[in-house]
């Protein structure tokens, strides 16, 4: 098939599908393209894979698995869903006990505007039991390296210079108070970020719990 292209300021959006005991473990992401994309999955999609399986995947729990990527166009209009499994995808690379699937690292997401609809979060599962000293991650651990080798690595791909570089997308923060709820999303609703920030304190993400959901 040929590549799936965009046109500057359509808007994509990027869950990456994981698994702990049986329990689905999303991220949903919202991306937009900064000028004209010549192949979607390539530009995006591989892209952002790299930080996720390069930095992310092997200091998270062997116990978690990274199984899929699925995105779409969301903006201006609504496109059909894709699947991609990146190169590298599977378990996760540190072996050892796990924490429960509603553990999470919180990784807080900042643009340069105010309000609760202008910012957001992003929730990682797998925490390897031995990252965390109780309730707060050791700064000097693997795992805590591997979270601030991910946001670095996403913010040099996804947050652009002016003039943004060819083939280029920036992540953004999508409102539904602003753009709607429903798709195809409205193109006031997105703000780009300017910074990833993770959270010392472990996090919770009760929608993982065990038998509930995603």
């Amino acid at each position: 098939m040929p590549p799936v292209t965009a046109s500057a300021n359509d808007a994509f959006q990027v869950v990456v599908v994981g698994r702990q005991e049986g329990q689905q473990t999303n991220n949903v992401l919202n991306f937009v393209a900064a000028t004209s994309i010549d192949d979607v999955e390539l530009r995006l999609i591989t892209a952002f894979a790299e930080c996720f399986v390069e930095q992310l995947l092997p200091v998270l729990s062997s116990s978690w698995t990274l199984e899929s990527i699925h995105w779409k166009q969301t903006a201006p209009v609504l496109g059909v869903e894709h699947i991609t499994v990146p190169t590298g995808a599977g378990n996760g690379g540190t072996a050892g006990a796990v924490l429960p699937s509603l553990a999470s690292a919180c990784i807080s997401i900042r643009t340069l505007l105010g309000g609760r609809s202008k910012r957001g979060r992003m929730y990682i599962g797998g925490i390897p039991e031995n990252a965390t000293d109780g309730s707060i991650f050791d700064t000097d651990g693997a795992f805590w390296a591997g979270l601030l080798a991910f946001a670095a690595c996403v913010v040099s791909k996804f947050v652009l210079g002016d003039p943004p570089g060819a083939n280029s997308f920036y992540l953004a923060v999508y409102s539904r108070k602003i753009g709607g709820a429903s798709f195809p999303y409205g193109a006031t609703g997105f703000t780009p970020i300017v910074s990833l920030t993770p959270d010392q304190i472990v996090a919770t993400t009760r929608s993982r719990k065990v038998g509930r959901g995603a």
